[in-house]
């Protein structure tokens, strides 16, 4: 695309020990939990683009919830497309198109994919019907809490509170039109615009612009209908089109590539952890928070240690636990971690 462009680009490679390292200070400019280590590249890349001279940029924010490029769409399609003949061999194989960069791609094995993404199949209706199979996966975080706080929690279900709270209409709705809105109303709302968004822009005095948030191009992007979105098993059809003159043919055509970064990975060297992981996930700081289960926790970081932790429960758990305690030490204990 540079070459396409002709434009002078700066390029910053970020290590995993970078992220592991500058992940006290994202937590402190969020000021909530986080599940992932993807907002640290960005806010270094904001550092660098101020040290470059700008102070305004425009991001893509939008466009794949506009416009229906995430993966999750294609396979909520796929998922329904399975749900109406659940006992088929074959339907569930067309899961195997999704996910192909994932490294540890839940559709490489076929049977623990049909596990996976069978969740919730026969709540077909429900409007958070495409987004249940990664919600259980994010909620078994809640088993890491410690027993008076589980105890609390009684039998709250977190996806059926969030249901509650859509709006009545919503089941009128097209199947694509009601996963946009959750996927909108949930992870760009409450994670991309802000932890991952304005948040990391702002630590820097980076202005970030959302071009595709325009409330015009959204009105727009309601009307369509959903194969102008997603087109058999292509996202972004429309907007694919609408580019096809300005772009490369290999980046038009090119599957949705995410943007990702290493999670408990990143804070584990060859075994060695920054001094703030093994003083915030120590059994003496868990217990002492009250927050967690130390011997659960204690578990979890062996693993991560070891480099076993290869699905997203595991890093979402950790990175979930320590941005916790890093929000516990810097703001209610107000010692803040370095």
């Amino acid at each position: 695309m540079v070459r396409h462009l002709g434009t002078d680009h700066t390029t910053l490679t970020v290590s995993r020990r970078q992220i592991g390292e500058a992940f006290p200070r994202l937590v402190r400019h969020a000021e909530a939990p986080v599940l992932r280590t993807a907002p640290v590249p960005m806010m270094l890349l904001s550092a660098r683009v101020r040290e470059e001279g700008y102070k305004v940029v425009l991001t893509g924010e939008g466009a794949d919830e506009v416009f229906g490029g995430y993966d999750l769409f294609r396979e909520a399609k796929v998922r329904r497309f399975w749900a109406r003949q659940p006992q088929s061999r074959f339907r569930p194989l067309l899961l195997g198109r999704l996910y192909g960069y994932l490294e540890n791609s839940p559709v490489r094995n076929p049977a623990f994919a049909q596990s996976f993404f069978g969740q919730g199949l026969e709540h077909i209706d429900r409007p958070v019907f495409a987004h249940v199979p990664r919600w259980t996966t994010s909620q078994r975080a809640l088993n890491f809490l410690s027993p008076e706080l589980r105890a609390s929690l009684g039998p709250w279900d977190p996806l059926a509170f969030y249901e509650q709270r859509l709006p009545s209409a919503i089941s009128n709705w097209r199947p694509l039109a009601r996963d946009q809105y959750v996927e909108a109303k949930s992870l760009l709302a409450a994670y991309l615009l802000a932890a991952q968004g304005d948040r990391v822009a702002a630590s820097n005095s980076i202005e970030g612009r959302v071009p595709y948030l325009d409330h015009r191009v959204i009105e727009f992007g309601n009307r369509l209908p959903e194969h102008y979105k997603v087109r058999g098993m292509t996202e972004k059809y429309l907007l694919r089109r609408a580019l096809a003159d300005l772009l490369p043919d290999d980046i038009v055509k090119r599957t949705k590539q995410p943007y990702r970064a290493p999670d408990s990975a990143s804070f584990f060297i060859d075994g060695k952890a920054p001094a703030f992981v093994d003083d915030m996930l120590s059994t003496e700081r868990l217990r002492k928070s009250g927050y967690f289960d130390p011997v659960m926790v204690g578990r979890l970081v062996d693993k991560c240690r070891a480099g076993k932790a290869t699905g997203f429960a595991d890093n979402q758990a950790l990175v979930g636990i320590l941005s916790t305690m890093l929000l516990d030490e810097h703001f209610v204990r107000g010692r803040g971690a370095t």
